[in-house]
């Protein structure tokens, strides 16, 4: 039965072709057939994740797992080491605690990152957005109705998460066509690939037949709601549509999938037919493309709608009143110390009694004292300021975004530092992997300076607690502007010997700089840690690639896993 206010067209249509049965799925939620192609082990969404953000900035993904129960807590520690070369100039000097935290940013969102395409489009579903907003909008003709807060903030955070989900499946599968060792005569990659898509489809058609429904209560409903959900699908849309040509990129790429079966083709004709009808249904509801008459417009209003869309989901930090007293006590003694020193130096003057050789070398002890006043004032307030605050930012977590929607709520503590330790202050399971894998096996490993952050973050469970399935995605972002500009030209002119023209030729060569990334992950509920390692290759133009080294778990068992393959040896 079709909804009100909705034609066939605006359902989902399946992607033709043969599709029947159950079919593994890029999202992992069903095991591989028995007989089917090898698949990868699937991602931990809890494993700490470093990309690049731009050109110019890394950023760091984890995932934390929220209290379920009331009086629960959870604690998550997190030390990233960063290893600059000497060559990059980074000394405590050059970029210090203040130029750091300039340079780094930290987002915290909620986010559920086991919903599958296929939940976020099941209007049943106990916890996906889309099925508690549709459940939400028969209360908007009751005395008691929803707050706009809370139905707007549901329709954002479906697009989000259909978008995060799409990105996700997409991925995932590319992963396994890279990763696959040998031809698929049985065609189980086009259907895996044709229910990916389907999913794809059916979860927009769900942000569509939402609308319809929220238009037939347009009279009672926040006049927020009917937008924010176009801004969704559009926003998903436009997701889905870059994620498609991104895969097709990868099926073009990979020559093990032209292996005399037409898979190659065959997946090229799947995602070509999805893209097709993702772009007719967006068209049709006159949202901007990239192929349209102004791809601007088109970039920035996507990137608004991001935005828009997330900001929704983000959880509110607020500073503490605990710093401002102690950094304010530190000050005070600091000043008091100085002004007593400065004092001191001139009681001799003011009792009198001094010969003129005397009275000189007391004027010239208190102009020395007067001058080092300033400095004494500021290094007793770093030394008390060290002692007394161990955090150089100490911050609330107020986790109420899903609380209007009765979704529950959370709160908590985020605390963070940064210095630059000493090598022996560095734990040995750090240094020992930092000295392994090198890139030029054979020569003594280059000086280089450690800067070290460490974060905390605590949580505790609200009232009511947020559904099982969402948690906090926390995002740290460094730029890395102050630290490239002072990188050599990215291109070296090298002369050389060409062996197969028989002469002498000069080539402009890449000259690229390697920044080692060091994280330590660890849950203080659970004793689970996981440290990873990423090789950034960055020039002075920006981050050319990201290469995993290693990443491994240890259980509070004792027991030991790995999470990602060594790059190099």
């Amino acid at each position: 039965m079709v909804a009100p206010g909705l034609s066939d067209r605006d359902l989902p249509a399946p992607v033709t072709g043969p599709v029947t049965g159950p079919f593994p799925r890029a999202q992992g939620a069903e095991p591989t057939p028995s007989g089917g192609l090898p698949r990868p082990a699937l991602r931990d969404p809890r494993a700490p994740e470093l990309a690049a953000r731009d050109r110019r900035t890394l950023e760091l993904r984890q995932f934390f797992e929220l209290p379920r129960r009331s009086a629960e807590e959870k604690s998550h520690e997190t030390r990233v080491w960063l290893y600059f070369p000497r060559g990059f100039g980074i000394t405590a000097q050059s970029w210090g605690s203040e130029a750091f935290y300039r340079d780094a940013s930290v987002f915290m969102r909620l986010h559920a990152p086991r919903l599958t395409l296929r939940e976020l489009a099941d209007l049943e579903h106990p916890t996906s957005p889309a099925s508690v907003l549709r459940r939400e909008l028969p209360g908007l003709l009751e005395e008691q109705a929803p707050t706009a807060s809370s139905l707007e903030t549901l329709a954002k955070s479906l697009g989000a998460e259909l978008a995060d989900a799409a990105t996700l499946a997409t991925r995932a599968f590319a992963a396994r066509l890279k990763a696959l060792d040998r031809p698929d005569p049985s065609g189980a990659l086009v259907l895996e690939l044709n229910t990916l898509c389907t999913d794809m489809l059916r979860a927009l058609g769900a942000v569509r037949r939402l609308r319809a429904k929220a238009r037939a209560f347009r009279t009672v409903a926040p006049s927020s709601l009917i937008p924010s959900l176009a801004f969704a699908e559009e926003y998903a849309g436009a997701v889905i549509d870059e994620r498609l040509a991104e895969l097709a990129r990868s099926v073009d790429a990979l020559a093990s999938l032209r292996d005399g079966h037409g898979t190659a083709v065959r997946l090229r004709l799947v995602l070509a037919r999805t893209a097709e009808e993702v772009v007719r249904r967006r068209v049709e509801q006159g949202f901007p493309t990239p192929a349209g008459d102004s791809p601007e417009y088109f970039t920035y209003r996507t990137g608004i709608l991001k935005k828009e869309l997330q900001r929704a989901l983000y959880v509110d930090t607020r500073a503490s009143t605990r710093d401002p007293f102690f950094r304010n006590s530190a000050a005070m003694v600091a000043a008091g110390l100085a002004a007593t020193w400065a004092t001191l130096a001139q009681v001799p003057l003011i009792s009198g009694g001094l010969t003129t050789g005397q009275s000189m070398l007391f004027i010239a002890l208190a102009v020395g004292a007067y001058v080092l006043k300033d400095r004494i004032k500021e290094w007793v307030r770093l030394a008390l300021s060290r002692r007394w605050l161990r955090w150089d930012h100490d911050r609330h977590i107020v986790g109420d975004a899903l609380a209007p929607a009765g979704l529950g709520s959370f709160g908590g503590r985020a605390q963070e530092r940064v210095r630059w330790p000493e090598p022996e202050d560095i734990p040995e399971e750090v240094r020992q992997l930092r000295a392994r894998h090198r890139t030029v096996r054979g020569v003594a490993p280059e000086l280089e300076h450690v800067l070290e952050y460490q974060r905390v973050v605590r949580f505790e469970a609200g009232k009511t607690p947020v559904p099982e399935g969402f948690g906090v995605q926390e995002l740290f972002r460094l730029s890395l502007d102050e630290i490239l500009k002072r990188l050599d030209d990215p291109v070296d002119e090298v002369s050389y010997f060409d062996p197969k023209a028989g002469n002498f030729a000069t080539a402009g060569m890449p000259k690229v700089y390697h920044l080692n990334v060091i994280a330590l992950c660890v849950d203080h509920i659970t004793q689970q840690r996981t440290l990873a390692r990423w090789r950034v290759v960055v020039n002075q133009d920006g981050i050319t690639h990201i290469d995993p080294i290693v990443a491994r778990r240890r259980e509070s068992s004792g027991a030991a896993a790995s999470l990602a393959p060594a790059a190099a040896e």
